[in-house]
Formats: structure tokens, C-alpha cells, sequence
């Protein structure tokens, strides 16, 4: 791109846009310009008409190919990336490795910029779950670079902190090994579990978690509010069943934040009650014990005793939960220790005899739910009946709320299934609202390949 036949655009040889930013400063700083003049004279000792023109340039010799979008966010450039918005382009890119909103934010270009053109591009739709180069997200690159400002525009978008990559590393992994612009607070963000503040919570959680019994009750005996407080999160990112928690919940390690329970969790559990705890965290912790697959039956069992003991009691929220995990045998037992048989519990263990009559007085939205349990714990004969007594296959389902029930027939590669699915009018195109996947791509995600064969000669 010459400016003219005497003056021909070139770049040296090993030129970045890191080291020309660098050389205008040197430039600015030896001469008494400001940086904008400084770019310029750069640019013009190249051959190109201003700095932005030059910026391309190097975009385009490192990145063949790469669409105008891609490479304006790659150098931060704000006005460009919404001028080409404005024109239609493509938010997440032209089919490239890497889309323009991770590029934005794995770019070394000024800080300022790359925060603009990343807020725009989230503005207009960019998927912040992407996965690009390496099975890296946008908050994978965020998280190397910093600053914690792009991490919590992603975080406030979508972006999930838990995502891996394709060697199973986080976001967390990226910031701790690097070293981004406020990299405490990016780790203290994209940290697994929840984000707890105070020092004295944290100790009271070390020590359920690690069956110091008298060290918690220590505790509980000198700050009583521990058990009436909730650690409160930053208010970023998704809100999840486990944020903002109570203490007791931690007692059913759901979400796994150790590896095991201690072997007397029994006994933390009930030297917690004995101090007091709230009904309805007593009812909520039944809900996390009953949906941990890590824990066995019997552990399982033996805690969920002492919480009905104490007064809890299982809702139907907490049962589509468990079921919604295939924690059939557990849910079995809660139904000979007084759970309600509904439609959703009957379909879930596959309880056929009982199931019609549960269906004929259940509502639209419980025959779904049933439907939804009877798919997750692949009891077709119970999703038959479902479907002949009108529940919707369409329906997002009541456990794993971001799929449909052939999503997770095709992910299971459940081909008799997926056909009562389809004859009953499952719609074959229809995403599910975390991954942007078909039934065809959650197939294709099992290595489910007569599944996804079949799909694909549906059209």
C-alpha cells in the first residue's frame, strides 16, 4: 500500500506492532513530541500515509487472511471494530481459529483499546464461550493478559471461569502462570468454587472439609454468625446454585471443592445443628447431598438421615435434581421414606405401572418434567408414556435447563429414543443456549456416530 512510486510502503524485516509502539515512544520521549505525532513521522519513515494504515499492515503479514474485523480488534482499535459492525460484519468472525472478540483480548495493543473493541464486540453478540486456538476461550486470554477489567466484562457476559481448554487448564491457569496486568484479582475471580472473603469463613470451610471437628466448633462457638451469614460473592458472572453460600452447605462438597468427604462428616453435620441451622439451609444442604455423584450411596444415605432427623425435607426442585444426576437409588429410597410419587420421580426410576395415572392428573409443565427425567435416566418405556400423555419434546428440560430431551438422547446416542422423539415432533435444528449445539453437534461431542449419521439424513 505506497504512498507513492518514490516513497513505497515497507515494514522492516522483523516488525510488530509491540516493538513500532515501543519505538514511538522511545521516539516521543527523545524528541519532545507527543505519541501521536511521534506514530506518524514512524509511519511516514515506512511509507504509509498515517500509523493506523501501518498497524494493518503488520495485522495483515502476521495474519494472512485474517477478515478487517479480526484484525481491528487484534490492535485495539475501537472506531474501526464499530464501523465495521456497523457494516454487517460478521461478530464472531469468518469462519477463522480465532474469533475477533479472544483476539481483542490476547492483544498487546494499549489497554484502553482493547477494552473498547471487546465491549462493543460482547455488545453485539460475541460468544464469550468460544473456543479458538488450543480449545482456549476469549477469558483464557483475557486471563493471561489482564487487566481483571476484561476478565469481569467477560465474566459479566457469559464467560464461564470453569471452562476448559483442550489440556484441561482454566482461565485460573492461564493468570497463574503469566503474569497479567492485576493478577491477584484475576486470580481471585477465575478461582474454582466460591470467591470467599472473610478469613474466619474461610476457616470455618477448612475445617468442615477437612473433619477438624473441634476446630469448627471453636469457631461456631465464637462467632455464632457463621451459621446465619452468607458468603457474599462479587457480583460478577452467571449466578450459580452454589453461589453466595451458608456454611452448612458446604457439608455436601457439591460442587466438589475436595476430593472426599471427610470420613466424619457425619458428625460435623450434627455438631453444626446442634448450634442451630436455619430449616431451610437444613432443606437446601438434603438437595446437595442427594445430586453429589461422588459420594456413595451409603454416604449419601447416612448424611441425608441426619438432615431429615433434624427437620428437612426434599422439594420437588431438589428431586428433578437429583434425578436430573441419575441418582436413581437415592431418589428410591427418599420415596419409601416419604417423597412425594410424582409424575417426574415415577418417570425418572422407570416406575411404569404407577406412571399413567401420575400423568393423567399431573399439569403441561409436570408431564415435561417428567419426560425430562425419564430421558436423562434413559427409561424409554416411561418417555413413551410421557410423550403419549402430550408432554412437549421441545421443552427445555427441567434438569440441564440449556438442552432439549433429544439433545440428550443424541448425546447418549440413544437412536431408539431419539426416533420416539423425532415421531413425536422434536425439532432437529434447535440450539441449546450454553454451547450453541444441535443435537447433531452434542451427538457428534459423544463420538456418537450412527446417532449423528442418523441425524444428518434427516436434513
Amino acid at each position: 500500500m505506497p504512498t507513492d512510486d518514490k516513497n513505497p510502503a515497507r515494514l522492516p524485516e522483523r516488525a510488530s506492532s509491540e516493538h513500532l509502539r515501543k519505538q514511538a515512544k522511545r521516539l516521543a520521549k527523545a524528541e519532545g513530541l507527543k505519541l501521536g505525532h511521534a506514530q506518524r513521522r514512524l509511519a511516514r519513515d515506512h511509507g504509509f500515509p498515517n500509523w493506523a494504515t501501518m498497524m494493518r499492515a503488520i495485522d495483515e503479514r502476521a495474519a494472512p487472511g485474517r477478515s478487517p474485523l479480526s484484525q481491528a480488534a487484534a490492535r485495539g482499535d475501537a472506531a474501526a471494530v464499530a464501523r465495521l459492525l456497523g457494516e454487517g460484519a460478521a461478530v464472531d468472525g469468518e469462519g477463522e481459529r480465532n474469533t475477533p472478540l479472544f483476539l481483542a483480548c490476547d492483544s498487546d495493543a494499549p489497554t484502553e483499546g482493547r477494552i473498547a473493541a471487546a465491549k462493543l464486540l460482547v455488545e453485539a453478540g460475541a460468544f464469550t464461550r468460544a473456543f479458538c486456538e488450543g480449545g482456549a476461550t476469549p477469558l483464557h486470554a483475557a486471563a493471561r493478559r489482564g487487566p481483571a477489567a476484561m476478565v469481569e466484562l467477560l465474566l459479566r457476559n457469559g464467560a464461564l471461569f470453569w471452562q476448559d481448554d483442550h489440556r484441561g487448564r482454566r482461565p485460573f491457569d492461564y493468570a497463574e502462570a503469566g503474569t497479567p496486568a492485576d493478577r491477584e484479582r484475576i486470580l481471585f475471580l477465575t478461582a474454582d468454587g466460591p470467591r470467599i472473603a472473610d478469613p474466619v469463613f474461610r476457616d470455618a470451610v477448612a475445617a468442615i472439609q477437612s473433619g477438624d471437628a473441634a476446630g469448627l466448633a471453636a469457631l461456631l462457638d465464637a462467632h455464632p454468625r457463621l451459621l446465619r451469614e452468607r458468603a457474599v460473592e462479587p457480583d460478577i458472572g452467571p449466578r450459580g446454585y452454589f453461589s453466595d453460600p451458608k456454611l452448612f452447605w458446604f457439608i455436601a462438597n457439591n460442587p466438589t471443592l475436595v476430593d472426599r468427604s471427610p470420613a466424619n462428616i457425619v458428625e460435623i453435620a450434627r455438631l453444626m445443628i446442634a448450634r442451630g441451622v436455619d430449616r431451610e439451609d437444613l432443606d437446601y444442604a438434603l438437595g446437595l447431598v442427594a445430586t453429589n455423584a461422588q459420594m456413595t450411596p451409603a454416604e449419601q444415605v447416612a448424611l441425608i438421615r441426619v438432615l431429615i432427623e433434624a427437620g428437612a425435607r426434599m422439594d420437588y426442585k431438589a428431586m428433578l435434581m437429583s434425578l436430573g444426576h441419575q441418582q436413581a437409588p437415592l431418589v428410591a429410597w427418599l420415596l419409601d421414606h416419604g417423597l412425594e410419587p410424582s409424575a417426574a420421580a415415577l418417570a425418572g426410576l422407570g416406575r411404569v405401572e404407577a406412571l399413567p395415572g401420575a400423568l393423567a392428573s399431573a399439569s403441561a409443565e409436570e408431564k415435561d418434567d417428567a419426560l425430562s427425567m425419564a430421558v436423562i435416566n434413559r427409561e424409554n418405556e416411561a418417555a413413551r408414556l410421557c410423550l403419549e400423555a402430550g408432554a412437549d419434546p421441545n421443552r427445555f428440560m427441567a434438569c440441564h435447563r440449556h438442552s432439549t430431551p433429544l439433545h440428550q438422547a443424541a448425546l447418549h446416542g440413544d437412536l431408539d429414543l431419539m426416533k420416539m422423539l423425532v415421531d413425536h415432533d422434536a425439532r432437529t435444528d434447535v440450539e441449546d443456549t450454553l454451547w450453541r449445539g444441535t443435537p447433531l453437534g452434542w451427538a457428534r461431542h459423544g463420538g456418537q456416530a450412527e446417532a449423528a449419521d442418523w441425524l444428518r439424513s434427516l436434513g
